[in-house]
């Protein structure tokens, strides 16, 4: 119970908090405030493991956290700064705060920083990832995240950037970056990492959230924005048949499609309406138009895959993506079959793209009856991944080859 309620706190409140302190200290003392937080969270799980966890649990760590803060201070003979300090730490109304995060991630898209830098930085600060999960979405080994954010956690505290929602102009500038990281915390909750989640439905709709809160401002709204918050809607329109398994992974093929949200279906019609208004189109209207194909088929059968495959055809013109590439084969196989799949695959697809290449990899083989190759392939892919339920939709598909 109290892992899973920090779990969530560290989720949901850490990037508000992180933001709070930054902008009392600065960004230069970051290293400070993460240790301040962390001995908090500590304390709480210490703590609430006997007692009784508090009403208000962000004032609590929020309380530690500024205890801890003043008493490094103090250690560090900076008594000029404890009247100051001990008069700004008062507890903050927490309702009021929650664009707290939004500022955060905007600042970490500061144009100092390198696109990547700024896209680790807002999804270890602003939502909570642990390095394996960035060296996932990214694409990179764990050793390459971890080098990488302690680089740009250098740069951000060098150049004492501050946490204020800049004007017009250079929000405009920061928007893209702010979008890419909005998607990746979706694709996160959407398929989690690792733990024993198939997935994680509040960091969804928090996703979801900050795009619609983003979409509020007149001066944010962009046909890029439009186009991911069509996708999400998609995607998120799927949640309840995709939980529907309990602690059991259910593909698109196997999904009720009366658990479907008419609702959010009928919300991601209106805003991919609106982002196709404009001819320039990015990666969000390509992938939005894809989920778009799979949510309009009464059944995984009647589904358009020529296309979807036209669509794929299209946006692989305009970008190298190894996800993409992956994904595309799947359609391929559907549309001209498992020969031509299995071609493709070996042409455009990697190793290094982790379990996902070889978990499609099984199933091309799976159709070409080349059941023992199949079997070996989802082996790696069980190996691969950190997710136990998709080790265990592996370990289901090992048995269906080995009939």
């Amino acid at each position: 119970m109290v892992k899973e309620k920090l779990d969530h706190w560290f989720r949901h409140e850490y990037g508000k908090m992180l933001s709070i302190f930054i902008t009392k200290f600065g960004a230069d003392k970051i290293d400070l405030i993460e240790d301040a937080l962390h001995e908090s969270l500590y304390r709480a799980m210490l703590t609430w493991g006997y007692k009784e966890i508090p009403n208000n649990p962000s004032a609590w760590i929020y309380k530690v956290a500024s205890n801890n803060l003043i008493d490094h201070f103090r250690k560090k003979a900076f008594q000029d700064d404890i009247p100051e300090i001990a008069e700004e730490l008062t507890d903050p109304e927490f309702s009021e705060i929650n664009d707290q995060t939004l500022k955060l991630i905007f600042a970490c898209c500061h144009p100092k920083l390198r696109e990547q830098e700024s896209i680790i930085l807002c999804l270890k600060f602003g939502a909570g990832f642990g390095l394996h999960e960035i060296s996932r979405v990214l694409f990179i080994t764990y050793e390459a995240a971890k080098k990488k954010f302690q680089r740009a956690k250098n740069h951000f505290k060098s150049y004492h950037i501050s946490l204020e929602i800049p004007g017009n102009k250079e929000l405009q500038s920061r928007l893209n970056s702010v979008l890419k990281v909005i998607f990746l915390i979706f694709t996160e909750g959407y398929r989690p990492t690792e733990g024993d989640q198939i997935l994680k439905e509040d960091l969804c709709f928090e996703a979801l959230r900050t795009a619609l809160i983003l979409h509020s401002h007149e001066n944010l709204r962009s046909s890029n924005l439009c186009a991911l918050i069509a996708l999400m809607c998609f995607k998120s329109a799927r949640i309840e048949a995709r939980m529907q398994g309990g602690d059991e992974f259910i593909r698109l093929r196997d999904q009720d499609r009366s658990l479907w949200s008419s609702e959010l279906i009928e919300e991601g019609n209106r805003f991919l309406a609106q982002a196709f208004k404009e001819h320039n189109h990015s990666e969000f209207h390509f992938h939005a138009a894809v989920e778009s194909q799979y949510i309009q088929a009464d059944t995984f059968e009647k589904t358009n895959w020529t296309g979807l495959l036209n669509i794929y055809n299209y946006w692989r013109k305009l970008t190298k993506n190894p996800s993409l590439e992956l994904n595309r084969i799947v359609v391929v196989m559907h549309a001209q079959g498992a020969e031509k799949a299995y071609e493709e695959l070996k042409q455009n697809c990697s190793e290094k793209n982790g379990y996902l290449f070889f978990a499609i990899k099984g199933e091309v083989l799976q159709q070409l009856n080349r059941h023992r190759e199949a079997t070996e392939c989802f082996l790696k892919a069980k190996s691969q991944t950190k997710n136990k339920i998709e080790k265990r939709f592996f370990d289901g598909r090992i048995k269906f080859s080995d009939l």
